[in-house]
């Protein structure tokens, strides 16, 4: 190729070897454009050429060589062993990586290679990159099992960690300025069924090393499973809202039962619509003929908090203009909902009044909304909401995903792309919001009150009451009795009593504010397990 150099190298010659040099480069320009420019050095379809080699192999999970020290960390130990934010990749350019340590319950091996402007170089695991509290045993074999991204602060002075990926396909990302919460996955395979779950892994990245000027972190990814294999492309910016662009080529091993496309997962422990709060462990138990007797005594005592979640509710747009709002629950027994002909979907805090946490440790008021808007690949199928019981704050238990309406058979393969938007904002809408849920059920009778709270947007006039009702309905073996609408300082508030005439059968709910019969609300969803 003549690049710059050669051309000027080429200014200092006879002026007659300039024209033919001219001529020869535009000869070349019109026989062959492409030759003007370099190849890139690992692209998309470069990933997508190495999944679909490896689908034609058997699974190998990529377990490491650790030794028995790093296999037996608990997770107390593991987590104070920490990345030493100098040894970051790329210092001083606009995104920077640093790395996860192999131990504990993470042995799987992340391969981790930096894309240069003319080659591919490894990034081998040293343990010089973390801080320990002591010794630890190595065998020298041992790999990454995740990276994470910072960016300059505001200031420029600090880094803003807003970006990690870690176990099997999980990642997250935030705003600046939020705390860590929801996440998400690069797939979801067989979630919510009697058999296990399947989790896929990314067991190797390809990071595009960035210019000083740029905005954006390029990187490639190639997740492995039983069922499929898969490249992935991840296009990211960070700021107070921080976008990532994905896209991904799919090949199938096995056909799955459940294939579920741009997941999301989050905690949901409890919330204003959860009637009996948890009741936490005791402070103290006393052991030992010594002590009082009194400290025999197991005392139980009352979660003090409001509410724990990083996410509330899943916000969904859908084709005919209606926005739903699927209020979160942590259920007795598991919950499995399909919602058709949705445009978008995401998990929100929506939530975020400290007041209601009282957790200036967990900070559960900071937590992103994570939205996803489809881009192509999403033609057939719906989102699937899975709530599955929990009995603490430290597991996530919700999942919201595209559920494919029939997956690809063996050697089939399946495209798709979208985008993610983690902030503290929402999607626009002229519509009341849903601001709040609360239950009352009546231990004497199979009746549950609800009372839903509708929030008016800030540049809303005044509507006259005459103008709007609520529009309620029930699934088979419900009733609807008692509704109330009331004005209230924020907007209105719909109070009505559903009658269960089936006790032990969930009943579906929805509820709308109607303006002259057009929808002036989102519409509120529930599922009541009575």
């Amino acid at each position: 190729m003549l690049g710059l150099e050669a051309k000027a190298r080429n200014c200092h010659r006879p002026s007659a070897m300039k024209i033919r040099t001219m001529a020869g480069l535009v000869v070349l320009a019109i026989i062959s454009p492409a030759l003007g420019d370099e190849p890139p050095v690992f692209s998309y379809q470069d990933v997508v050429s190495r999944a679909e080699e490896l689908s034609k192999q058997p699974f190998a999970p990529q377990v490491q060589e650790l030794s028995e020290e790093l296999q037996k960390l608990d997770y107390d130990t593991y987590f104070r062993i920490r990345f030493l934010p100098e040894h970051t990749v790329w210092p001083g350019l606009p995104y920077r990586l640093g790395f996860f340590h192999p131990g504990s319950y993470l042995k799987r091996r992340v391969l981790m290679r930096a894309i240069e402007p003319d080659r591919i170089r490894d990034i081998p695991f040293s343990p010089s990159y973390f801080h320990y509290d002591r010794p630890l045993i190595f065998t020298g074999h041992e790999d990454f099992v995740g990276f994470r991204v910072y960016a300059p602060d505001i200031t420029g002075a600090l880094q803003d960690e807003f970006l990690s990926f870690l176990g099997a396909s999980y990642f997250r990302a935030i705003g600046r300025g939020l705390h860590w919460g929801a996440s998400g996955r690069g797939l979801a395979i067989n979630t919510g069924l009697p058999s296990p779950e399947e989790f896929p892994d990314f067991r190797q990245f390809w990071v595009r090393r960035p210019q000083p000027g740029d905005t954006s972190l390029q990187f490639y990814a190639l997740l492995d499973s039983p069922s499929l294999t898969g490249g992935y492309e991840f296009d990211v910016r960070y700021g107070d809202v921080t976008t990532m662009d994905i896209r991904s080529t799919l090949f199938m091993r096995k056909k799955p039962e459940v294939l579920a496309l741009a997941p999301l997962t989050s905690m949901f422990y409890f919330g204003a619509n959860t009637v009996n709060k948890p009741t936490l462990k005791p402070d103290y138990q006393g052991r030992g003929r010594a002590q009082f007797s009194m400290n025999s005594t197991v005392f139980m005592r009352r979660e003090f908090r409001p509410q724990v979640h990083d996410s509330d509710g899943l916000l969904m747009n859908t084709a005919s203009g209606e926005r739903l709002w699927a209020p979160l629950d942590n259920p007795k027994a598991l919950a499995v909902r399909q919602f058709s002909n949705v445009t978008w979907y995401a998990l929100l805090q929506r939530d975020r009044d400290i007041r209601h946490y009282l957790d200036q440790e967990a900070e559960y008021h900071r937590r992103p909304n994570v939205q996803v808007i489809p881009q192509s690949g999403f033609n057939n199928g719906y989102v699937r909401l899975l709530e599955i019981p929990s009995s603490d704050e430290y597991s996530d238990n919700i999942v919201a995903a595209w559920a494919v309406q029939n997956p690809p058979d063996p050697g089939g393969r399946l495209e798709f792309a979208y985008r993610l938007v983690w902030g503290a904002t929402e999607p626009d809408t002229d519509q009341f919001r849903v601001l709040s849920t609360t239950i009352r059920p009546s231990p004497q009778s199979n009746e549950t009150r609800f009372s839903v709270e509708y929030g008016k947007s800030e540049n809303q006039a005044p509507i006259p009451v005459a103008e709007l009702r609520p529009h309620i309905v029930v699934s088979q073996n419900g009733q609807v009795k008692d509704v109330q609408f009331t004005p209230t300082d924020r907007g209105w508030l719909v109070s009505f009593t559903i009658v269960n005439s089936a006790p032990g059968q969930p009943l579906d709910i929805s509820c709308v504010i109607l303006r002259r019969d057009n929808f002036y609300s989102e519409k509120w969803v529930y599922l009541l397990n009575t």
